[in-house]
């Protein structure tokens, strides 16, 4: 598209005439001044600051992704909150190739908290984490018509009305779905690309920490219930966290480099993200999409479901090192980690 061409060509302009490095610790010492210091500058897709939204409160419908005893001790005012446990659902496909969005049951859960496809929707946790983007993945997965946002900085970001307690219920509506499959992929189409990943293929992003994707023996990042360990071929990897500073998107030029230069990926052709399960990869999916990647999709089966295969030639798994491309990053709050300085 158009729109995605200019952004990836500002990002581009701004990562080579930029010193990029850490910037250290800035002290926030007022609501407002952390307010604006989440506005996005750039041609940057999905993410909204504070400001941004309090013009609009009242008009967008706000989803809280936070767990359920924050959102009860504060929240954005009129915000509804979306359970993690609803979103994550999958099938198996219509094919049988392998795990899928459960397109059905996601429209059902947005249906439950009163949202409509055509509604513009902003959606907040703690952070800009993975609660959020997978929030923003089902609602696109669901072909929701209407605009969707990222607030910039979470919920400590936000000065403005909040509420407290019990939350009213809306009534629930009956969310008619227009699934956009070409958003996701199943194990069975990973597999007839083996070998070309990263090559003259698809490109291919490992977003879980270095440790699982190495498969280093004795590591707390290996899952036991995982039959196998290490990554699928060809696939590189860059550990979501690094997207996120604190409780913000990252900058966008850095970003934009770290997955091109860095990592090699291509804008224009087609990228695949997958973690252990089908939540953590959603960052980085939005985060790519906000950049001006045209063709993002996500793995919902997980690495999960591929080292579990009985058919080891067909899913194999590898554990020499592709490329690991090095990101600082902790996520703050609640949503999972220290704010950390580096």
């Amino acid at each position: 598209m158009t729109t995605d061409r200019t952004r990836r060509a500002l990002l581009a302009a701004a990562a080579g005439s930029t010193v990029l490095g850490s910037a250290g610790c800035v002290e926030i010492t007022t609501p407002a001044d952390l307010a604006r210091a989440t506005d996005i500058t750039g041609n940057v897709s999905y993410f909204v600051g504070t400001e941004w939204l309090r013009e609009r409160l009242g008009s967008v419908t706000v989803l809280d992704a936070r767990q359920e005893r924050f959102f009860r001790a504060e929240r954005i005012y009129g915000a509804r909150r979306v359970p993690l446990g609803t979103i994550i659902a999958r099938t198996e496909s219509n094919d049988g190739h392998g795990l899928v969005p459960d397109t059905d049951t996601l429209a059902a859960a947005i249906g439950e908290l009163g949202v409509a496809p055509d509604e513009d929707i902003v959606v907040y946790g703690d952070t800009v984490g993975a609660r959020v983007t997978r929030t923003v993945f089902v609602l696109h997965a669901l072909g929701h018509r209407g605009n969707v946002h990222v607030l910039n900085g979470g919920f400590m970001a936000w000065n403005g009305r909040v509420g407290t307690g019990r939350a009213s219920t809306p009534a629930p509506v009956t969310y008619d779905p227009d699934p956009k499959p070409d958003l996701w992929v199943h194990r069975a189409w990973l597999a007839d690309h083996v070998g070309t990943f990263n090559d003259d293929g698809p490109g291919l992003i490992d977003v879980r920490e270095p440790d699982a994707y190495v498969a280093a023996v004795g590591s707390d990042a290996l899952e036991d219930e995982h039959a196998r360990h290490g990554h699928l071929p060809g696939a590189v990897n860059v550990h979501w966290m690094g997207n996120i500073d604190g409780r913000s998107l990252a900058d966008p030029a850095e970003l934009y480099q770290r997955y091109t230069a860095d990592a090699g990926l291509t804008p224009d052709e087609p990228v695949v993200v997958y973690g252990n399960d089908n939540v953590d990869p959603t960052q980085t999916w939005v985060t790519l999409r906000a950049i001006g990647f045209d063709d993002v999709r996500l793995y919902d089966g997980g690495f999960g479901e591929w080292a579990n295969q009985d058919d080891q030639g067909r899913y194999p798994v590898e554990t020499g090192t592709t490329a690991v491309v090095d990101v600082d990053g902790e996520i703050g709050g609640t949503d999972g980690g220290d704010f950390t300085c580096n």
